[in-house]
């Protein structure tokens, strides 16, 4: 991983942990029907945390494929690069 996703990587940890409580433990590979806590309700705690911390504004479409911390980092990355533009 590079610096920057390193970074990004511990900042999404910490957001799971607001969401969800400081037992869940994720890595880039946790995918949601792999964590025991990221459930519906807990998946919107994430949205909204991930909304906050990062700036954005995510669709339903959005929100719906989040469905692995690997395309959470994705979807962050990718914005801050259009913001970059």
């Amino acid at each position: 991983m590079s610096e920057n996703t390193d970074q990004l990587m511990k900042q999404i940890q910490s957001i799971f942990k607001q969401a969800m409580g400081n037992d869940v433990d994720v890595t880039m590979n946790s995918e949601k029907d792999t964590v025991g806590e990221w459930d519906s309700i807990n998946h919107l705690n994430l949205v909204v945390e991930l909304e906050s911390a990062f700036n954005l504004g995510l669709s339903m479409e959005e929100i719906e494929k989040l469905n692995s911390v690997q395309q959470i980092v994705d979807l962050i990355q990718l914005r801050k690069r259009e913001t970059q533009r």
